[in-house]
């Protein structure tokens, strides 16, 4: 073990000499012996482990000014000699904090003694102090923000994440005379939460509140834990943790919406479904009403019927009216949407402007200029919901009450062998640094509540899908223009509604649908055939086995007990050549094993509520398929 050093700073040279003396008889190496501050600052560096200083020393700066200025350069321990200690003295030389005093003269016992003390004293506020910065490192390093406060209430410790997420700096909270100041302000349940905490009302508490930091006001979801400190039965005070969830709460929203909007779906789903059958009922026969009518117009007495063809032309109407309605639930369901190749333009913006038309009402005048002969590649329905979210936005960006001097427009116009669609508005604008980060899921520019971020996220990932791109143009103060770019698709091409061969007479038909109202509307428009109805797929099964044979069997996809799927699939156990002659009839409601089974056949499918010209036009495809000519 080396020898410890010292260093002597005392102006009378023979004192100093023997305390040296008496150093050395103790093992220590005495590094040499000073008279003034000057000298003794020049003998002082880090390996010093001891310094006697005389508290009245020659010089610029006496011995407690001296001791000051040697504690910045080094850890030693220091012990005052004074033949002096009087009040102020005393005093003065408390604030430098010595590990001991002798008083002159000194005895070479009671040097010993208070030395070695001294030394202990300074190794142990060595390690103390290296095991708080050590503590400190640590604290400053979570990445949860740790605040302390004392018995009284006043911030004793703040680590840079607690500064960050507060907007407080420790100089300016440890100024206060209680947390509470710093706590109402940012958050007031983390306030009360500390006072019952230090009241002792209250043992560890654990609660999630929103934090609003200082002069920036950024708003903050945390989740925090305050916990008394206490030593034998003493309460010291108390600790903050706060771990900032906003990300957290932020996705729990969002999959709390993405769950009430699965619901919705289902539940969009399920009344398309209930609507349709009976819809198709008022739909068709409404329809052959009016041909029965015009079949009468000409015995009836002039003008006689024109009332009740007034009538059926408003009930037709209306249920026209409701179809398209329950498509558009039915759209946004999209449980089993399969995707079309070529999607039109016009519709999919007829379907986002009447989706949308509410969100307008005294906002906005909308403006569509689009070409009806556009057409794109992609899937028409997931084109629409793009435009709905775009036109939403729009209108939302646009505060209520002043129509008359705000637009929105949408327009579609073919750029080369792409064609572009804008949707464009008179708001508020987008600010640049909130531009870059539209597409990105999660973010919003919509106060809190009122924004998933999640809508043009999902629009960029379905034209990104579509093999298009969509881009944002914006100023403050110069409303917002949304461009969205997809290949577009031959005019020429298969159209949607493209008309189909009408279907002859004389053919057997058996209808399968759960709904009989269903059956006697199918088999009034089939008046030329040969229709048998029945709402069981059992039944249809059992026909079949006895021999029964049909031009065309017309089968509801959702039933109760046996699915058109699992009457499809039974078929091939009778004649596997049956099942060629199904076309299936939708409400709208199918499951995703439905959805799959669609897919891999080619049979037609029907969508209720439906027309007698769809229905014919069905069957004539069937019947005139050259596999599939001429009665059985």
């Amino acid at each position: 073990m080396s020898a410890r050093v010292a260093v002597i700073v005392e102006d009378e040279q023979i004192v100093a000499m023997d305390l040296a003396a008496a150093l050395e008889d103790s093992g220590f190496t005495v590094r040499g012996l000073a008279s003034s501050a000057d000298e003794a600052l020049e003998l002082i560096d880090p390996t010093v482990d001891l310094v006697l200083l005389d508290v009245r020393i020659r010089g610029r700066l006496d011995g407690i000014e001296t001791a000051t200025a040697i504690r910045a350069r080094c850890g030693a321990a220091i012990v005052f000699l004074t033949a002096h200690a009087d009040d102020e003295t005393l005093r003065r030389a408390r604030e430098v904090g010595p590990e001991g005093y002798l008083v002159k003269p000194v005895k070479p016992l009671e040097l010993r003694s208070t030395v070695e003390m001294a030394l202990h004293k300074a190794e142990s506020e060595r390690r103390l102090r290296k095991r708080e910065h050590w503590f400190a490192t640590t604290l400053h390093s979570l990445g949860d923000a740790v605040l302390a406060v004392d018995g009284a209430g006043r911030v004793s410790f703040m680590n840079a994440r607690a500064e960050a997420l507060t907007g407080w700096s420790l100089g300016d909270a440890s100024a206060l005379s209680h947390a509470a100041t710093l706590l109402d302000e940012v958050s007031p349940e983390l306030a009360q939460a500390l006072a019952r905490v230090l009241s002792q009302t209250e043992g560890v508490m654990a609660l999630e509140s929103q934090l609003q930091a200082r002069q920036s006001g950024t708003r903050h979801f945390v989740s925090t834990t305050v916990t008394p400190v206490e030593s034998e039965g003493v309460l010291l005070g108390a600790v903050m943790v706060l771990r900032d969830v906003t990300e957290a709460h932020r996705v729990r929203q969002q999959l709390e919406v993405a769950d009430r909007l699965a619901s919705l779906g289902t539940m969009a789903a399920g009344v398309a479904h209930e609507i349709n059958n009976p819809l198709s009922v008022v739909v068709s026969n409404a329809a052959l009403l009016q041909e029965d009518l015009e079949a009468l117009g000409h015995a009836a007495p002039g003008g006689a019927l024109a009332p009740m063809r007034e009538m059926l032309a408003d009930l037709s109407s209306a249920a026209q009216r409701i179809a398209r309605i329950v498509s558009d639930l039915r759209a946004f369901s999209r449980p089993v949407a399969l995707p079309s190749r070529v999607a039109q333009v016009a519709r999919a913006v007829d379907w986002a402007l009447r989706t949308t038309a509410h969100e307008f009402r005294n906002r906005a005048w909308v403006e569509a200029e689009v070409d009806p002969a556009l057409m794109v590649q992609g899937d028409e329905l997931r084109l629409g919901q793009v435009l709905i979210n775009l036109l939403v936005n729009a209108a939302q960006a646009i505060e209520p009450g002043d129509v008359d001097r705000h637009r929105v427009r949408i327009a579609a116009a073919r750029q080369g062998d792409a064609v572009e669609l804008v949707v464009s508005d008179t708001g508020p604008g987008i600010a640049p640094e909130q531009l870059a980060h539209l597409f990105e899921p999660f973010f919003t520019t919509k106060p809190v509540g009122l924004g998933t971020g999640l809508g043009l996220s999902i629009c960029h990932g379905i034209v990104q899908a579509m093999g298009g791109t969509i881009v944002a143009e914006s100023a403050p103060g110069r409303g917002a223009t949304f461009r969205v770019r997809l290949p577009s698709a031959a005019a020429s091409g298969p159209s949607l509604e493209a008309p189909s061969a009408a279907a002859s007479t004389g053919l057997s038909v058996l209808v399968i649908d759960d709904e009989p109202a269903v059956g006697r509307a199918i088999s009034r428009i089939l008046r030329g055939h040969a229709v048998t109805a029945t709402q069981s797929a059992f039944d249809a099964l059992e026909r079949l086995r006895h021999g029964q044979r049909f031009d065309v069997i017309l089968s509801d996809l959702a039933m109760p007990l046996m699915t058109g799927h699992d009457f499809y699939e039974a078929l091939a156990d009778i004649d596997v050549g049956l099942q060629s002659r199904v076309i299936f009839v939708s409400g709208g409601a199918i499951s995703s094993r439905l959805a799959s089974f669609l897919a891999s056949v080619t049979n037609r499918r029907i969508e209720k509520p439906f027309t007698a010209s769809t229905l014919t036009a069905a069957i004539g495809e069937l019947t005139c398929a050259p596999s599939l000519a001429g009665p059985s």
